[in-house]
């Protein structure tokens, strides 16, 4: 199967026909083929270069210097504060015409930050070949430019390690210039290749991590949107490494908005107008310090593991594998699996795999949990397995990692595109999956969800289900557990407090298992 971003090149040069709705939208966004982006090289921001000084010439040329006082003049001026930490580096390449065509960028959009919201941090430049191993140390790189580009293998097995180890990596193609494109992409599919790019919709975390930010907000300068930019439309590809987003490419410019750069004669840039640059610098910037801690979850040592390899006799539990980002939490599954048999000393043995949607093997599984962030379209191979899959006696459990609108909406959708006619309601409150083996009248919710339903640390626990055939074929959690499953600290998830996440999960499981 091609991967997303050659779906995508190969739609900006017209090659391929087709894509799946996703990779369309995504492409259709970049605008790489507009007439805008061929005349792009008449233009720049790189700024001239200063007049010479004028020639000066005094009377007292040539004078000897006058002497120091004998005191000296008491300073009375006050001694600069000390700097603040820093968040944010600058990739420095040998061709500083490039990386550092507007050299105020960081530094602009951060003092705007301390004087409009009394956050303090600085940046500083690096070269490539200094990235460090340790993310704590400088927790954002950030790479611009106007030209192609290519990581060098030892530098992107850094940056990889890097960006695996909790540090984030934001990637601007200046004045929205075709060659950083068509770079930054392939870069993004060489550095995690497991990890397809997608197009950040407005439910993602970082447009409400400071500013509410609204379709309204989203503004393109004018030569953006004759290229192909749609006010009121984010187009931010990302990249996940769990539930947190690792990568982020601006395909429109944000930089010359940083750096306060109008657009001129000479100047035309594909981009976002400069308060909207700002307002998503500052976003980014408040996203990015809250997941400094939540980027390496606890729970990566604590895995489930079951020394016995022969599958008899034990209750598999599958991950259904679709084309869209299936695996958010890696240790989620495993450590939900650990509670079960703590809690509960039930002696079954659990067996976990990884299945496609369309595969025979899915039959040979009690029970499949699906999950996800984004929006996502399912085959009709698939719908037909998970169809028959259900009939023949199969649960499906799905959650919407983070409580994630694009994942809730997709789901519900292919739902009703498989079950015809069947209604995802909501279990009552009665039902054994809220009362076995844990009683559960009231659960906490995670701060992000408390804030988006207006409520304190208490509400009632939801599930919704689908009956087939008068059973309980699927079990649906709209807010996230696994999060909670993996005691992440994960600080942008609409979804339940830890303890409360493993205890609805430990019914869930248990309901399955006695059904």
């Amino acid at each position: 199967m091609k991967s997303t971003f050659r779906l995508l090149m190969g739609l900006a040069v017209g090659l391929v026909p087709a894509l799946p709705a996703g990779a369309g939208r995504l492409a259709d966004s970049l605008g790489l083929d507009s007439d805008v982006v061929q005349q792009e090289g008449g233009y720049t921001c790189v700024p001239l270069p200063p007049p010479p000084p004028p020639a000066q010439h005094s009377g007292a040329e040539g004078m000897p210097p006058l002497p120091l006082p004998a005191v000296p003049l008491r300073r009375t001026e006050k001694k600069n504060p000390p700097r603040p930490p820093v968040l944010i580096a600058k990739i420095a390449t040998a061709d500083k015409g490039d990386w550092a065509t507007n050299p105020g960028d960081t530094e602009n959009l951060l003092r705007w930050m301390a004087e409009t919201l009394d956050v303090h941090f600085s940046s500083m430049n690096l070269p490539e070949d200094q990235i460090p191993a340790d993310p704590r140390e400088i927790p954002v790189l950030y790479r611009t430019g106007h030209e192609a580009f290519a990581f060098s293998p030892a530098v992107r097995e850094r940056l990889r390690a890097y960006l695996l180890g909790g540090g984030t990596l934001i990637l601007d193609a200046c004045c929205g210039r075709r060659a950083f494109v068509e770079s930054a992409l392939t870069e993004m599919e060489q550095l995690l290749p497991e990890r397809p790019p997608y197009l950040l919709t407005l439910d993602h975390p970082v447009f409400h991590s400071f500013h509410d930010i609204k379709p309204a907000d989203i503004r393109y300068r004018p030569w953006a949107r004759k290229a192909g930019a749609e006010d009121g439309v984010p187009a931010i590809v990302g990249i996940d490494i769990e539930c947190r987003t690792a990568v982020f490419f601006f395909r429109w410019d944000v930089s010359c908005g940083w750096d306060a750069l109008a657009d001129s004669d000479r100047h035309h840039c594909l981009g976002h107008e400069t308060d909207c640059s700002r307002i998503l610098g500052a976003n980014l910037m408040a996203y990015l310090t809250a997941e400094r801690s939540a980027a390496i979850p606890l729970s990566k040592a604590l895995d489930f593991a079951d020394a016995a390899r022969d599958r008899s006799g034990k209750f598999v539990i599958a991950q259904g594998k679709y084309g869209g980002q299936w695996k958010t939490r890696s240790a989620g599954l495993g450590m939900l699996l650990n509670a079960f048999h703590e809690q509960t000393q039930t002696p079954v043995r659990f067996e976990r795999d990884e299945l496609p949607l369309d595969s025979a093997r899915l039959f040979d599984v009690p029970f499949l949990y699906l999950t996800g962030h984004q929006d996502f379209e399912l085959t009709d191979r698939e719908r037909r397995n998970l169809r028959e899959y259900v009939t023949r006696g199969g649960l499906i459990f799905a959650e919407a990692c983070c409580g994630r609108e694009g994942f809730d909406a997709a789901l519900r959708r292919e739902l009703a595109a498989i079950f015809p006619g069947a209604e995802l309601a909501a279990i009552p409150p009665t039902h054994p999956v809220f009362l076995f083996p844990n009683a559960l009248a009231a659960v906490q919710p995670r701060p992000a969800l408390a804030r988006r339903l207006g409520v304190g640390d208490a509400i009632a626990p939801v599930l919704f289900g689908l009956n087939v055939d008068s059973r309980l074929g699927v079990v649906y959690s709209p807010v996230g557990l696994a999060c909670g499953w993996e005691l992440a600290d994960c600080p942008h998830c609409c979804g339940l407090a830890a303890n409360d996440a493993l205890a609805l999960g430990v019914n869930i499981l248990t309901h399955a298992i006695t059904e």
